[in-house]
């Protein structure tokens, strides 16, 4: 587990580092950011999470979450749009993927779920801060078939 935990950081410090190997990006957009993202609904949980732009509308965002016997990998594509005279506020909507493994006594299972993403991204101007609030519906497709709504909190570094 803290190997998973130490890969996954080495891989997304090197990713925004090769990226972006001149300072922070204080402007009001930023090709890279890494830091922290919750959910929460029906159980919380929350861990690192990454988001890097492939082009000025689209991006990819991942991250490793964890609670308590149990550890979720994510990825989502997402579309990105611009908030009018809102500089550095952008709308995004997408989909993705959720795969989770319980590691409790007794439960030693794997999770899948589809999920969509809706949500505000904010880029504060002057500064490397980058926050989102997304609504997230997910449908677990293992463990008894259900439907769920997330609300996701992030606060990254923007690089």
């Amino acid at each position: 587990m803290k190997k998973i935990v130490f890969i996954l950081l080495l891989t997304c410090s090197a990713l925004a580092i090769s990226n972006q190997t001149q300072a922070q990006s204080t402007g009001s957009t930023y090709k890279t950011a890494l830091g922290f993202k919750g959910y929460f609904g029906d159980g919380s949980i929350g861990g690192i999470n990454v988001k890097h732009f492939i082009r000025q509308d689209r991006a990819i965002e991942g991250g490793i979450y964890f609670k308590s016997h149990f550890v979720m990998l994510e990825g989502m594509y997402e579309w990105h749009g611009n908030i009018n005279d809102a500089p550095g506020l952008k709308w995004y909507v997408g989909p993705g993927a959720n795969l989770g493994f319980y590691s409790g006594p007794g439960d030693n299972d794997a999770m899948l779920a589809l999920k969509g993403t809706i949500g505000l991204n904010y880029k504060i101007t002057g500064a490397p801060i980058d926050v989102a609030l997304d609504l997230n519906p997910t449908f677990r497709l293992t463990q008894g078939s259900d439907f769920n709504l997330y609300a996701g909190l992030a606060f990254r570094f923007a690089f």
